[in-house]
């Protein structure tokens, strides 16, 4: 069985039981390749999809490097909070994870906070018209112990206002789109292994998907939409900005003091912001007017620099009902809000998995 490596903040990953194109296309430059011998590439976790005995199904086993498992949970795709890799459920708490987008304009950083459903993609790619490169379509994540925002390139997926905004763009979802629905081929066209034998690439860069929830919409790697920040960057704190659609006229940029949904919950506390705003939005079809705003507000104000939280010393793993993977957690309680209504959810519960 191939064994692929995979490098995401520092870390190295082998993964087993999933393809090369599937990696290729969900993880683009955090795949390395394949493993080419035990001495070499040693890595700090093992993560192994394969079948469950007994009660069938796919399940995740993810072991330490002296081959102890870890972790074990079922498979339910490759999204939610927190996503399958890294398994950051096994990472000793030392990541913090927020639903948004995320880009960078030299020193500074923009986390454009919202769910499956919210403008956040369509005020992205206004952003990456401006100048912005991509940091993390999907996730913000943060190391804790250092403050840093970290590269994370996931695939955009992209429904609604989203799709007409990179059609206008020239974003063609025609026969190079890869069906990914439910009986639809998995296999990317022309990939193959770069010349050095080493990392892949990602030419099927395109795919429609049927989501039994939230409906069709189409996957694409950011790098075919605007420039991308390197995988080991490390920035500083980000920008956090809610998106919320209101009945105002214009788009309005002002102060918001409400921390975010951050898995893991204990996170949210020690959360570091340059700045936490929100961004009124007239209509989903705002995302111009949305991003000149805040690139105006956010280059004129000093580039964040990161700082040391607290000592480099792990943290005890613990288990958490909001967020866990593990088999047996049980579901976090329905919440209520008291905030003003926003387009989509950050909210850990309002993540979908993808398909």
């Amino acid at each position: 069985m191939p064994e692929f490596v995979l490098e995401f903040f520092g870390t190295l990953l082998h993964v087993t039981g999933m393809e090369g194109p599937e990696l290729s296309y969900f993880f683009g430059p955090h795949l390395l390749g394949l493993r080419k011998t035990p001495e070499k590439e040693k890595a700090s976790l093992t993560v192994h999809l394969g079948q469950r005995s007994g009660s069938g199904g796919r399940g995740v086993r993810v072991f330490g490097p002296d081959g102890r498992l870890l972790r074990r949970w079922s498979f339910h795709g490759m999204g939610g909070i927190p996503p399958l890799l890294p398994p950051f459920a096994a990472m000793n708490g030392q990541y913090a994870v927020v639903q948004a987008a995320v880009l960078a304009e030299g020193d500074r950083v923009v986390a454009l906070i919202g769910g499956v459903g919210s403008p956040r993609n369509s005020v992205a790619l206004a952003l990456g018209g401006r100048g912005w490169r991509m940091v993390s379509s999907q996730y913000l994540v943060v190391d804790r112990a250092t403050g840093h925002t970290l590269p994370y390139q996931l695939p955009m997926e992209l429904r609604g206002v989203d799709l007409d905004a990179v059609r206008a763009a020239g974003l063609a979802d025609g026969p190079d789109a890869v069906d990914a629905t439910p009986g639809g081929p998995t296999a990317l066209p022309g990939l193959g292994a770069a010349e050095d034998g080493g990392a892949y690439a990602w030419s099927g860069d395109l795919r429609r998907v049927q989501s039994p929830l939230t409906g069709p919409y189409l996957q694409v790697r950011p790098e075919r939409l605007l420039a991308t920040v390197d995988r080991g960057a490390r920035l500083g704190p980000a920008h956090l900005v809610r998106l919320c659609c209101t009945g105002t006229d214009r788009c309005e940029l002002e102060e918001w003091d409400v921390t975010p949904s951050v898995w893991p919950p204990e996170a949210a506390d020690g959360l570091p912001a340059a700045s936490r705003l929100r961004l009124l939005l007239p209509g989903t079809r705002s995302a111009d007017e949305a991003a000149d705003l805040l690139h105006e507000r956010l280059t004129s104000l000093p580039a964040a620099k990161g700082t040391v939280l607290c000592p480099a010393e792990p943290r005890t793993p613990r288990e958490h009902p909001a967020g866990s993977t593990t088999w047996g957690s049980t579901r976090p309680a329905p919440r209520s809000s008291t905030q003003p209504s926003s387009v989509g959810s950050s909210d850990p519960r309002a993540a979908v998995a993808t398909t």
